[in-house]
């Protein structure tokens, strides 16, 4: 069972992530913000997290900052979802992510990043 954070500011993504990933029995993490991400990256343990590019209070990539400055390990893939195509691919993989992917992130594509980051 992998243990995934999930943060976007669609709260119906949200649901729609953590119902998928219950369903194939794993467990999902989940904050509406940047600033509530940053907290429970720091506070949870988590074995994958899933940013959004752009959320209200703060972009991906301040996110991605914030949490790699953290005491929490490394080796914790985080991977940037957006809408916004392959534009921000590059910069998110030089910022520290593992990967870029678009969305919709559909059930299949979710659950190959699960199997790829979080299955050890």
């Amino acid at each position: 069972m992998a243990r995934i954070l999930f943060v976007d500011d669609d709260i119906l993504t949200l649901e729609t992530y953590e119902k998928i990933v219950s369903y194939f029995g794993h467990e999902a993490v989940l904050a509406d913000s940047g600033a509530k991400a940053v907290k429970l990256a720091r506070e949870c343990s988590v074995d994958l997290i899933l940013v959004d590019r752009q959320l209200q209070d703060m972009d991906g990539f301040q996110i991605l900052k914030q949490i790699r400055a953290l005491d929490v390990p490394l080796e914790i893939p985080i991977v940037m979802v957006s809408a916004s195509h392959e534009v921000f691919a590059d910069r998110a993989v030089a910022e520290g992510a593992q990967e870029y992917v678009s969305k919709p992130l559909l059930t299949d594509d979710l659950l190959q990043l699960i199997e790829k980051y979080a299955s050890g």
